[in-house]
Formats: structure tokens, sequence, C-alpha cells
């Protein structure tokens, strides 16, 4: 009971993480994926960029954000794939960049 409640805690604080320059979660975005934790509370998952050669701070800042969330609710992060999003989920990405742009 206790490592399915961590689990769900953990899912639950990534999936509030947001993007610093769109008012919406990496989750909405379609940028976090394949979200996988242990019994320990260890996290694997994807970030999914919507293009090549985003900056190494933003990439950076993305993944501590989604590790601090981790560690609030009980777990770590333990491993990170990185992957590009196909042009049709970079498109949606765009539009809702667009919709949900804090600028």
């Amino acid at each position: 009971m206790v490592n399915r409640l961590l689990n769900q805690d953990i899912h639950q604080a990534l999936g509030k993480v947001e993007h610093p320059a769109i008012s919406a979660t990496l989750q909405d975005l379609g940028m976090l994926k394949n979200v996988t934790v242990t019994t320990d509370g260890k996290v694997t998952f994807t970030l999914v960029l919507p293009f090549p050669n985003i900056p190494d701070n933003i990439r950076d800042y993305l993944i501590n954000a989604l590790a601090t969330a981790a560690q609030s609710a009980g777990g770590e992060i333990s491993g990170v794939n990185l992957n590009l999003m196909n042009e049709e989920d970079s498109q949606l990405f765009l539009k809702k960049e667009q919709e949900n742009w804090r600028n």
C-alpha cells in the first residue's frame, strides 16, 4: 500500500511541473513520457523535446524541476532519457505554446 501511494504521489508531483515560459505542464505539452517509479521511489522518465538544439540551460532547468518534484514526493531521479517529438507532436506543442505563452 505504501509503495502504491509513493508511486501515485510521485506521478502527481511530476504531472504538476510547468514549463517556465508556457502556462502548461510538461505533461500537457507532451514533453513528459514513460514515467516509471520503482517500489523504492527511483524514477525514470523520458523528456521529449519539441526540436533539436534546445539550450542546455533550458533542458537542465526542466530536468531539475522534475527532479525537485520527484524529491518533494519522496522519490529520486535515477534516469532521464531524451527524445525528440515527431512532427505531429511538435505541431501540437507549438499550438499549445502560442495559446499559453506567459509573456
